[in-house]
């Protein structure tokens, strides 16, 4: 229905408003609003923008359950790995090593069908800065191997190999 789209939008736009004012919980209720209109045209427009904007006030426990919501919509294999990820970033900043490599892993699976390694590449350099040099390495080195990968990925992903068993 165009008017629950236009009405959408509407929220959307009195979100960044509140924003620009300093008001971010009314900020964050519009963008509710907005997300209650869209899911009944099967849409996640809103609530793409309602994560990011929670990721970016760090507001981490709205922003999680903003993710989690996606990633157990209907939305794309792609999105919900890029969701993922959001949410693995997130845990990382929380100091919260465990739930951050079960963001990574779940990312992993969406984004793997699809012959795309982008959360996986990001888990390997999250393993490295973690001291768990090893599984970074092999999750590199299987990464590399990897016949959907370009040779300037192969070489990228071999060089972090090399400076890695350095």
């Amino acid at each position: 229905d165009a008017d629950d789209l236009t009405k959408t939008i509407a929220c959307v736009n009195l979100a960044v408003i509140n924003d620009k004012k300093g008001e971010i919980d009314q900020a964050i209720k519009a963008y509710d609003r907005g997300i209650q209109l869209e899911r009944s045209l099967g849409r996640f427009f809103v609530a793409q923008h309602k994560a990011n904007y929670c990721v970016e006030k760090e507001r981490h426990a709205e922003a999680l359950a903003a993710l989690t919501q996606l990633v157990e919509g209907s939305i794309s294999d792609l999105d919900k790995a890029n969701a993922c990820l959001s949410a693995a970033t997130i845990c990382e900043k929380l100091g919260q090593t465990d739930q951050a490599l079960a963001w990574y892993d779940r990312g992993i699976k969406y984004e793997y069908t699809h012959h795309r390694f982008n959360v996986a590449e990001h888990k390997a350099w999250y393993l490295s800065t973690k001291a768990r040099t090893k599984e970074s390495v092999r999750l590199y080195e299987t990464l590399a191997r990897e016949p959907s990968m370009t040779e300037a990925d192969k070489d990228r992903l071999r060089n972090n190999i090399s400076l890695l068993q350095k």
